[in-house]
């Protein structure tokens, strides 16, 4: 049972026949499960690559002692004059070069721990002053790590505020015109790009195009975790441009930060086969789409392959609450590691 192909043009991305959110019964949805595991499709969690253990690897293989001496000094000089060019580079290239690295060429970047120590402390520092919005059944993490949650709101409306989304939403794996409508409202974006990757090529063009006139208002939060499974030894990174309002109110905690950046995670990513991960992905999607159909749901082609929501016709059982979330049933997939 089909959802329809998924439709491309320049006026946006949308599944021809079908809702990226599917009716369905419990009854249905009951029968697909039945003999799994219920909690091994709640949690999203990264699934390992081969070839990214490998990167690890090789990155490791190469520190010295003078590297480990020189970490705050020349380290730092290689963190921006040649991780983060080829970032940019990678960037354009998964975006189709919808983003080209003429659109970036004014864009710095800071560096954290993690893609959450980063968020983390804009969210936190943001929702000090004022209200943050993120997109109802999106990621629960731009609110868990704020002591502010009075400030911190789930709506539609972000006017004239932070606007938080993943990009693809971890509601439904999809950028859709309502998440859109979202982020133009508000006065900034911080744009969690974590399943990105996992997208299949058209789509991630598309997603690229939709997003590139909210690109100078916007903070790109670049998750290394997740699109990449870089789970050993993280790294976050902001990419914004270099007049965006929060360069001037945050930059010199955030040039504090970059000092601790992590290099062996940068030197993985430069490590990283790109063809190799494409590749995995591709067969990924396709075991997605075969669980799907054996499982007589319905095929969602388009989003990311992580997450697949269904809209439920009646109430909710007990037995699918643990998967529910903002009156969705999620599953979140874990393929096989290759």
């Amino acid at each position: 049972m089909s959802i329809g192909q998924l439709a491309l043009g320049r006026d946006g991305l949308r599944v021809a026949g079908g809702s990226v959110e599917p009716l369905v019964s419990s009854e249905q949805l009951l029968a697909a499960l039945e003999g799994e595991c219920i909690e091994r499709f709640r949690p999203l969690l990264p699934v390992g690559y081969d070839t990214v253990a490998t990167a690890y690897r090789m990155a490791a293989g190469t520190i010295t002692a003078r590297d480990l001496s020189e970490h705050y000094t020349s380290g730092l000089s290689s963190f921006h004059d040649e991780f983060v060019p080829q970032l940019k580079s990678r960037l354009s290239w998964l975006s189709g070069e919808e983003w080209t690295l003429s659109d970036l060429d004014d864009f710095i970047a800071f560096a954290a721990g993690s893609d959450v120590d980063l968020m983390s402390h804009l969210i936190e520092a943001v929702a000090a002053r004022e209200q943050v919005v993120a997109y109802p059944g999106d990621w629960y993490g731009f609110s868990v790590g704020s002591t502010h949650a009075e400030n911190i709101l789930w709506n539609e409306d972000a006017t004239d505020r932070l606007a938080c989304l993943c990009v693809p939403s971890v509601r439904n794996g999809h950028l859709t015109q309502e998440m859109l409508n979202f982020l133009a409202s508000g006065s900034a974006c911080l744009l969690n790009l974590n399943l990105f990757p996992t997208l299949a090529v058209a789509e991630r063009s598309t997603v690229a195009r939709q997003l590139r006139p909210l690109l100078n208002k916007s903070v790109l939060s670049i998750s290394f975790s997740r699109g990449f499974s870089m789970t050993a030894s993280q790294l976050g990174v902001f990419l914004l441009h270099r007049d965006h309002p929060f360069v001037r109110r945050f930059g010199e905690q955030w040039n504090w930060f970059t000092y601790f950046y992590n290099s062996l995670a940068a030197q993985t990513f430069l490590h990283l086969d790109w063809t190799n991960l494409q590749s995995v992905d591709n067969s990924r999607r396709a075991w997605v789409d075969a669980w799907l159909a054996s499982h007589n749901l319905p095929q969602i082609d388009s989003g990311s392959y992580y997450v697949k929501s269904f809209s439920l016709r009646g109430l909710v059982p007990e037995e699918l609450q643990p998967l529910t979330r903002n009156g969705l049933v999620r599953l979140c997939f874990k393929p096989p590691q290759t």
